[in-house]
């Protein structure tokens, strides 16, 4: 179910549709999208709010395919730590699982 969400971008309100479970990531991206527009706004390199945000999509593109450290740090996200978590826990299931098996099998465990 798709709720509204209002977001601000260089003094422009948005409402834009999206499920609950986005909302979050939804207002971090308005947050960076905006934040990208006002510093090349401030340093005058492009003039007209469509340049200045067709420059913001660039450099967010940009920095997304070059994996920029300073962009991962301000698009990752809650859910991101999650996932890592839950893969680091399925890890430490296998090794458990094959330590169990190693000790109950007398073979040599093999970790990898």
């Amino acid at each position: 179910m798709s709720e509204p969400v209002t977001i601000e971008v260089m003094g422009e309100q948005f409402t834009i549709k999206c499920s609950p479970e986005q909302k979050t990531n939804l207002i971090k991206a308005a947050a960076l999208v905006h934040e990208t527009m006002k510093k090349i706004d401030e340093q005058g390199t492009a003039f007209g709010l469509n340049r200045i945000a067709v420059m913001a999509a660039l450099n967010i593109a940009n920095d997304a395919i070059t994996g920029s450290a300073d962009m991962a740090t301000k698009i990752r996200t809650e859910y991101d730590a999650e996932l890592d978590l839950l893969e680091v826990q399925k890890k430490l299931e296998i090794i458990h699982n094959q330590v169990e098996n190693s000790l109950t099998s007398n073979k040599d465990l093999k970790l990898q």
